[in-house]
């Protein structure tokens, strides 16, 4: 005899509702920005999934374990820099440039951040929130300031590494980037598109697993955790190395995309603009450091552009209004709806306010 009270089990599309959103803004994305009433430019998406992909690591950490890292671009380094100097000095019995040199450059890239993340998780996640997160810091300033000095010519310094950065599977031409294997040439968006789906499902998994709800068990009391029995330490070290190894998947697609290293990519502008991308777009959802990540690459490269505006058309203009000196300030304006997303919904952030507002056009529309 069944329950009629009972729920209905969840419908397909319910269960996969994450993958097909992913799937759907990969495959939006590109054509979405490249339109001319937007930005109207197609490389820029590309750098808006692999930002995407750096912040949703980031945020593994932050917004599902409750630690925040103010130094999480040195892990992002790590997949920048190690196999771009790989590629351009080469491994005993592969040459420099070659395909074989940039996938071992890629294996010890992980490999190296896997380790050291966990290295540094043992040692400051048990030191306390604010102390964790001054002490990414610093060892994230330490790890620049090394990449500065340029160590036995390996990292170029301030100049970074740009000449014969690119493995020889990728084809460069006019800012448009192709990839050559296996006999085919694919578009490096695609590529891009692929490795950010088979990392975001994967982030996925990881969250919707009993791995991931302990996480979120941690971060709302971790006092509590702690009383039934869970060893929050071990949760909290491999969340870590989890991050920054998602992190470094996400370097590695920045150094093709950038035709090699630079410096900056190590900065402290680099970490605290993914803490801003995080929490403006919502830490405590899933797809918050997607819609933050958008937002804030949009409004970089949309406002810096927009010169005239035209009321009511560009074709029938009745008035313009010349708003370009005022949107070269557009760090500010975004400043702006920060600070009102930090005062009114500091986890929900944009995300949040639209997953509000759609169940309550869903309710209107289901009363009606």
């Amino acid at each position: 005899m069944t329950d009629a009270t009972a729920p209905d089990p969840p419908s397909l599309f319910e269960r996969y509702r994450v993958p097909l959103g992913l799937v759907v803004l990969v495959l939006a994305l590109r054509p979405v920005v490249s339109s001319d009433l937007l930005l109207g430019f197609e490389a820029i998406a590309n750098r808006m999934l692999i930002l995407m992909l750096f912040v949703a690591a980031f945020n593994l950490l932050f917004g599902f374990t409750g630690l925040l890292s103010f130094g999480h671009a040195m892990f992002l380094g790590f997949g920048v820099y190690v196999p771009a100097i790989v590629v351009v000095n080469g491994l005993p019995g592969l040459p420099p440039g070659g395909s074989l040199t940039f996938l071992a450059g890629v294996v010890l890239a992980l490999l190296a951040v896997a380790v050291f993340s966990y290295l540094l998780a043992r040692l400051i996640v048990g030191k306390g929130e604010i102390y964790f997160a001054l002490l990414t810091l610093a060892v994230s300033q330490a790890v620049y300031f090394v990449a500065l000095r340029d160590p036995g010519g390996l990292t170029g310094g301030s100049n970074g590494l740009t000449r014969g950065a690119l493995p020889a599977f990728v084809e460069q031409s006019r800012g448009h980037i192709t990839i050559h294997a296996f006999g085919l040439s694919v578009d490096w968006y695609w590529v891009v598109g692929a490795v950010f789906l088979v990392a975001m499902v994967g982030l996925w998994q990881v969250l919707r697993s009993p791995f991931g709800r302990t996480l979120v068990a941690i971060r709302d009391n971790e006092q509590l955790a702690r009383a039934m029995g869970v060893d929050t330490t071990s949760y909290k070290v491999w969340s870590l190395t989890f991050s920054g190894l998602l992190a470094a998947v996400a370097g590695v697609l920045l150094e093709i995309n950038n035709s090699g290293a630079s410096i900056e990519n190590l900065g402290v502008l680099t970490s605290g603009d993914t803490v801003l991308m995080a929490v403006l777009g919502g830490i405590n959802y899933f797809f918050g450091p997607i819609a933050g990540t958008f937002t804030w690459l949009f409004a970089e490269d949309f406002l810096t552009d927009f010169e005239v505006l035209h009321l009511p058309t560009a074709e029938v203009s009745l008035v313009s209004v010349d708003l370009g000196p005022a949107f070269q300030f557009w760090q500010f304006f975004l400043g702006a709806l920060f600070v009102v997303v930090v005062l009114t919904a500091p986890e929900e952030g944009i995300w949040g306010y639209v997953r509000s507002l759609s169940a309550r056009v869903k309710r209107r529309l289901v009363e009606r």
